[in-house]
């Protein structure tokens, strides 16, 4: 039977298979999608590109594109974070380590 981990031991494993350069790949493949969205009427580069007709029509088009994209360059290592960290966050959550993020 293997040894129960401490949270301090998830942690660190976790740290281990989600280096550095996975959190910058992840971050530079989901920073497009923010950029997207965090536009205010004023200010939004898209309605500026395309004209404000069309502007909503590319803006989910791009987003069909980004979480596509998404998905399919970051499922494996998401799938294999679930598997392998399952419930992580909720023992983060009850420990108080982190605040609960509402949806």
């Amino acid at each position: 039977m293997k040894k129960k981990k401490t949270l301090e031991e998830e942690i660190n494993e976790f740290l281990e298979f989600w280096d550095c350069e996975k959190m910058c790949s992840f971050l530079r493949d989901i920073e497009p999608l923010f950029e997207l969205y965090n536009v205010t009427e004023e200010d939004d580069w898209v309605a500026d590109a395309v004209g404000k007709e069309d502007e909503r029509n590319v803006r989910l088009i791009r987003t069909v594109y980004l979480v596509s994209r998404i998905a399919e360059l970051h499922t494996g290592k998401l799938s294999l974070v679930r598997m392998n960290f399952k419930d992580l966050y909720r023992k983060l959550e009850k420990r108080g380590t982190v605040e609960i993020v509402e949806n």
